[in-house]
């Protein structure tokens, strides 16, 4: 049923997936980690649009908890799609900064080959909300089908759909798929807005369109001895070059 209806919207919303304290431990540490964000003056090389930040996180404290990036009920909805050997490419937080615009409406990668050719799903968002959703806070809209989407020669959608604008309490994420078009909204709230991305490919896959301004998955060693010899595989591309620098077999070992 899930892969069924992600198959054919290109996204699924689901409510209540996770215990809404890991969530709120899952905020807590990213807090822990930046601080210091100014909202007036926010990191250039974090900005991905008007008051709109990518912020990379580092694996530690509870996102590393397997409840969060291997929940049994993710996994089920994920491997039908992704297959059993897929891996996570990357863990990171955007953030919709009070006063946030609209964001243009966009999808997260080009198409990889002639859009003629009907691709399954080779990469997924994981969209989960550290805050719950509201129309003060704002959401990311969603364009039902458009991963399917017959584009113009500029290379847009030639028709979107009206799009559903999930306000998803904490505990609920949205998935949806690399080459759904969707739209971050405006953030009319007094606080930020943070949405952790966990991105499920494909082994064959890893984002280089997104990705070029700080790391995609941070994870040292005390990290990797932390995660289950079961969920390890996920994280393999924690071992190459630049990361770990190590062979995959010893990070599956945990060595």
């Amino acid at each position: 049923m899930f892969a069924e209806r992600f198959l054919r919207d290109g996204y699924l919303v689901v409510d209540r997936l996770f215990d809404p304290a890991l969530i709120d431990a899952v905020r807590e540490e990213f807090e822990r980690q930046h601080p210091s964000i100014d909202p007036d003056r926010p990191p250039e090389h974090l900005k991905v649009g008007h008051r709109r930040l990518q912020v990379p996180i580092q694996l530690t404290g509870a996102l590393l908890d397997p409840a969060l990036y291997a929940n049994p009920l993710l996994m089920a909805i994920l491997k039908p799609l992704l297959g059993d050997g897929m891996v996570i490419d990357s863990v990171i937080c955007v953030v919709a900064l009070p006063g946030a615009e609209e964001q243009r409406v966009h999808r997260d990668n080009p198409d990889l080959f002639d859009q003629a050719i009907q691709l399954p799903p080779f990469a997924i968002t994981v969209a989960v909300p550290l805050i719950d959703l509201t129309e003060e806070t704002g959401t990311t809209q969603l364009f039902p089908g458009t991963h399917r989407a017959v584009l113009a020669e500029d290379g847009t959608p030639v028709d979107l759909p009206e799009a559903e604008r999930p306000y998803v309490a904490r505990g609920g994420c949205m998935l949806f798929d690399y080459h759904l078009w969707h739209q971050g909204t405006p953030n009319r709230s007094a606080v930020s807005r943070p949405i952790l991305y966990m991105t499920f490919t494909r082994p064959w896959f890893t984002d280089q369109h997104n990705m070029r301004r700080h790391a995609a998955l941070s994870l040292d060693r005390e990290a990797l001895r932390q995660i289950p010899g079961e969920h390890r595989r996920l994280f393999q591309r924690g071992a190459a070059r630049g990361r770990l620098d190590m062979t995959v077999e010893d990070f599956l070992a945990g060595e």
